[in-house]
C-alpha cells in the first residue's frame, strides 16, 4: 500500500486508516536520509532485529489492537506494518495512537515511532 521513510526516532507518523480495510505500510529505515531516491541515502541493515507495534486509545492508554510487523527486507531496512479488517473494524473512534518498538537483539528496546492513526469510515457499509 503506502511507504513510509523513518529517519530519526521516535518519529511522529500519521497513518490514514479506513475502518474495515486491511491496511499495510512499508516502513524504510535509514542511517542517512536526504530525500526520495537521493544517492546519499544510506539504508539501515536491520538483520537480527525484531519489531512490535501496538495501537491504543491514548498514549499509555488501553491497547485496542496489535498490528503485525514483519521484517520484509532486512538488508535494505524494510519493515511491513499491517492490520486486518477485523482489527480496523474495531476502531470506532476517529483518532488512536500507535508505536513501533525495535529490539536490536540485546536487552534494550527503542521506540522508533510514536504516531497517530486517523480513522475514517467507508461510504459503502
Amino acid at each position: 500500500m503506502g511507504s513510509l521513510r523513518v529517519k530519526a526516532a521516535p518519529a511522529d507518523v500519521k497513518l490514514p486508516i479506513v475502518r474495515g480495510d486491511d491496511p499495510s505500510f512499508t516502513i524504510a529505515l535509514y542511517t542517512t536520509y536526504v530525500s526520495e531516491g537521493h544517492a546519499s541515502n544510506v539504508v539501515l541493515d536491520i538483520t537480527g532485529r525484531t519489531y512490535a507495534s501496538k495501537v491504543a486509545d491514548t498514549l499509555g492508554g488501553t491497547v485496542v489492537a496489535t498490528p503485525t510487523v514483519t521484517v520484509s527486507d532486512a538488508a535494505n531496512g524494510k519493515i511491513l506494518w499491517s492490520m486486518t479488517d477485523t482489527q480496523t473494524d474495531a476502531l470506532t473512534a476517529a483518532i488512536y495512537r500507535w508505536d513501533l518498538i525495535e529490539n536490536a537483539g540485546t536487552s534494550s528496546e527503542r521506540t522508533i515511532i510514536l504516531g497517530t492513526l486517523n480513522v475514517t469510515g467507508r461510504a459503502t457499509p
